[in-house]
């Protein structure tokens, strides 16, 4: 049997990172995996009548950690005396967009975060995101068949790359074969099940504990790659995130698969009014979103979307463990990199 081609690891050494790009065959591989996500992402979106749309890298409305529970750390530059941020989602861009385009528009582009890197996380990642005008049960049913047709795609055009670092297709197969929706459990049946175990769930404060990687390791477990944890805690969520008819729980999910979350979505709030409630009720400083406040009171849509890290998918397509093996240009903003 041909030997299989392993994860370079390069990200370990800044003065051997250029020669490994360029002989090593994990980046070859790598590259070709990168280009088809791209190019099915663009087909896709043009069946779709989705509209691809670029948006600046800076913004002063960073859209994460805009909640009680939320955990990323945006990353502030100085500009000519002015404090801005890397775009950490560029979410209200999208927002803004699908009021240009109403059956939706999206982008692939870098994101920023303020948080170390590690096995499962990026400071700086490839982001695939959408919203549409629609609902919570739109945005889950359009990423299904997003990721259903980004698997086809690389199942038809990417087999011998595949093939060359796992050495079998049955996990993309097992999910082409697939013919209803995925699985989707509820945050409050998700507990249930796992508060056996004290590593599944993490207290942070909010009155409900956040689902760990170990948790959502154990869902997959339970339910096989690509389960949905549906109906997430609203107090646990940021700020733009629709509330539930039942008002603890908020009309988000975060799709499950290998390493963990590897997308997560929501529907919008859609009033001016829901919004100044929701800033206020996850005590979020109002300064920064008066525009998407406005926003909303002079185009008002109920919008939905998500978003995906490249980076994580192919981490389950190569069937790897650590992400930091999953960029064809690593950066870690500890570390200055060539290139």
């Amino acid at each position: 049997m041909k030997e299989l081609i392993q994860p370079a690891n390069s990200w370990k050494n800044t003065s051997t990172y250029l020669k490994d790009i360029l002989t090593n065959p994990w980046y070859q591989n790598l590259s070709s995996l990168t280009s088809e996500i791209i190019i099915a992402t663009h087909d896709f979106y043009k069946i779709k009548g989705i509209k691809p749309f670029i948006f600046p890298v800076t913004t002063g409305s960073v859209s994460s950690p805009m909640g009680k529970g939320s955990d990323s750390i945006p990353i502030a530059i100085k500009i000519k005396g002015n404090t801005i941020f890397l775009a950490d989602s560029m979410q209200f861009s999208l927002e803004l967009a699908t009021r240009l385009n109403n059956k939706g528009a999206y982008y692939i582009m870098p994101t920023f975060r303020g948080e170390d890197n590690d096995q499962r996380h990026l400071n700086e990642f490839i982001h695939s995101e959408v919203e549409i005008s629609g609902t919570f049960d739109n945005i889950l049913e359009l990423a299904e068949e997003y990721i259903k047709f980004l698997l086809s795609s690389i199942y038809k055009n990417c087999k011998d790359t595949i093939l060359s670092i796992v050495g079998s297709l049955d996990h993309i197969e097992k999910l082409l074969l697939k013919k209803d929706h995925f699985y989707r459990i509820s945050y409050a049946d998700a507990v249930t099940k796992l508060k056996s175990k004290n590593e599944f769930l993490a207290d942070i404060g909010t009155g409900y504990p956040v689902v760990t990687s170990l948790g959502e390791k154990e869902l997959i477990r339970m339910y096989g790659d690509f389960v949905w944890l549906t109906y997430l805690p609203y107090s646990n969520v940021p700020f733009y995130q629709a509330q539930d008819e039942n008002e603890a729980h908020a009309k988000a999910a975060d799709l499950l698969a290998g390493i963990g979350e590897i997308l997560g979505c929501g529907q919008r709030v859609s009033t001016k009014l829901e919004l100044e409630g929701s800033i206020s009720f996850h005590n979020v400083n109002f300064h920064g979103y008066e525009w998407y406040a406005e926003m909303k009171e002079i185009a008002p849509l109920q919008t939905s979307g998500f978003g995906m890290g490249l980076e994580r998918l192919i981490l389950w397509l190569t069937k790897t463990e650590d992400i930091r093996n999953c960029c064809v240009l690593y950066r870690d903003h500890a570390v200055v990199f060539y290139p």
